[in-house]
């Protein structure tokens, strides 16, 4: 449930003349009977049916109530497979044009914190937008939209508070859920679980939900790719397949996670390895910071030596840093959790970036002689 990958939207779309009007009555009728909030319409000589795998009416349950478990691969497989009437050929033609990835990630303080963080920082390839839903903030990216360009489909990342959102769809916090969690689970939400009832009180945990929404066949290819790197377009059938092969989820994952560090978390290089690419004097200047006994702040640095020109790419380098801030590190952390001795050994790198702070010219006259000579190097 919490870090779990789920699909939480997915439409698939199939030619109204290749499938026989019959054909086309009964996947409706099965789409119903899987997924009762799913849709069906028609699209110039298309029909396009889109549902929330997550809400898939398990076995002994009556209703589906919330997205925050997402079926076994297994049960997905059996559904998906029926709705398309186990028939390769339409699976093979049912071409999927929206799905949504999304996790939803328990954290230790209020959610609203995160969102506030995250809207404060430069993301220069997107645009980010914040939105108020019953006094509760969100915060969306998305590409700026350009109708002459094909670069420019739909694209949108999401966060916001997955309990205020329960609250308001159903005017409770108790939420049943489908599976019981897992020992760990257990340990994180504490009495908030009952599990005789199989119950979770959402109302003190701190959730928040990312959901990237990809739309169009090309925001989708990456998915495509990752299932089969000979794939052109996300099929019902490319997804049965994997399903069945049971990387599914994982591959998911693993796009998920690419997508967030690519534009979101892009942000994680230390001081030293942001300098790449540039002159040799920035380098030194860069690493002259990094390595000095003092905290000090290039800017003051460069306006004392009177080459602030010079020094200008800096800024741009010194954004690229992880912010030394313990709600980045503790959702970063969440997101990304190390897997090696490797990794870990990177995040306590990142970890001694110190904080550059402002000193009077005085203070910084002993440093300001290091730069003068590598900078008219340079030249």
């Amino acid at each position: 449930m919490f870090g779990d990958i789920k699909v939480d939207k997915l439409r698939f779309l199939y030619k109204k003349k290749d499938v026989p009007y019959e054909c086309r009555t009964l996947i409706h009728s099965l789409l119903k009977r899987y997924y009762p909030d799913s849709t069906t319409s028609s699209k110039t000589g298309y029909i396009q049916h889109t549902f929330t795998p997550t809400k898939l009416i398990r076995r002994g349950k009556k209703d589906c109530k919330h997205n925050l478990q997402m079926p076994s691969q297994e049960l997905f497989f059996e559904a998906l497979n029926k709705i398309t009437l186990n028939e390769p050929s339409l699976q093979k033609q049912s071409n999927v044009t929206l799905i949504h990835l999304t996790k939803d990630i328990l954290l230790t303080k209020p959610v609203h914190e995160y969102i506030e963080m995250l809207s404060q920082r430069s993301y220069p390839y997107l645009i980010t937008e914040q939105k108020a839903s019953n006094s509760e903030p969100s915060l969306y990216f998305r590409y700026p939209y350009n109708p002459e360009s094909e670069d420019s489909c739909s694209f949108v990342i999401k966060f916001y508070n997955k309990v205020q959102e329960y609250y308001h769809r159903h005017g409770h916090y108790t939420c049943s859920l489908y599976e019981p969690l897992s020992p760990d689970e257990k340990a994180l939400v504490g009495n908030a679980y009952n599990e005789e009832t199989k119950t979770l009180d959402l109302e003190n945990l701190n959730i928040l939900r990312i959901e990237i929404e990809y739309h169009e066949s090309k925001k989708i290819l990456p998915i495509t790719k990752a299932l089969d790197p000979n794939g052109e377009k996300l099929t019902v059938d490319l997804i049965l397949r994997s399903l069945r092969a049971g990387t599914f989820y994982n591959t998911l994952e693993q796009i998920f996670t690419n997508t967030l560090k690519k534009h979101v978390f892009h942000a994680s290089e230390t001081l030293e390895t942001a300098t790449a690419g540039l002159s040799k004097v920035r380098e030194l200047a860069c690493t002259l910071l990094l390595e000095s006994s003092q905290n000090l702040h290039y800017k003051a640095v460069a306006e004392n030596s009177g080459l602030s020109n010079q020094f200008s790419e800096i800024d741009s380098i010194v954004m690229k840093i992880r912010p030394e801030s313990d709600l980045y590190t503790e959702l970063y952390n969440a997101l990304f959790p190390s897997t090696s001795d490797v990794e870990e050994s990177i995040v306590e790198k990142q970890k001694s970036v110190r904080v550059c702070k402002p000193y009077s010219s005085q203070q910084l006259k002993d440093f300001t002689l290091i730069y003068e000579v590598p900078i008219w190097d340079d030249s």
